[in-house]
């Protein structure tokens, strides 16, 4: 389901960044649609494998592109980067260290022996939470309807 998911990120910031208004003209966003999705690259053994830009874009939390805009203000792009956000996880993991840490320090916050904060901070939380969600399809639904109840779309959305 995670992978169906992931497509449906993908499909959808394709679309926008393919057909919402934007300040880029005609052939600065085929380029950049070309170079995010379209994209492929020889391995190691001369295979070609595709979805590098992709999963670079996932793995920083940068997806889509925060230097991709719109000349409207729309929720959809904060609507899409809150659903791919999760799969930063899936293709950036802490070491074995960071995750210990982490699990000592939430112990300590639930004994209320630390600030949440600290928590929320720590270089493993954005991976212990994204696996939460992955393993959530519930998660990106509710994501999904609190988007559309809250914000104020466009006509053209």
């Amino acid at each position: 389901l995670e992978d169906d998911i992931e497509s449906f990120v993908h499909v959808l910031g394709w679309t926008v960044l393919s057909y919402l208004p934007s300040p880029m003209d005609k052939n600065e966003r085929a380029d950049l649609v070309s170079w995010v999705y379209d994209r492929s690259f020889k391995d190691g053994t001369g295979q070609e494998k595709g979805g590098l830009v992709k999963e670079l874009s996932l793995e920083s939390g940068d997806y889509p592109s925060k230097y991709f805009t719109l000349t409207e203000p729309s929720p959809i792009l904060e609507l899409i980067r809150d659903i791919a956000s999760p799969f930063q996880a899936r293709y950036k993991a802490p070491t074995i260290g960071q995750l210990e840490s982490y699990q000592h320090l939430k112990k300590r916050c639930d004994d209320g022996l630390c600030d949440p904060g600290d928590l929320e901070n720590h270089v493993a939380h954005t991976y212990v939470l994204g696996m939460e969600r992955l393993s959530c399809p519930e998660w990106f639904l509710s994501t999904i309807q609190d988007a559309l109840e809250r914000s104020r779309w466009p006509a053209k959305d």
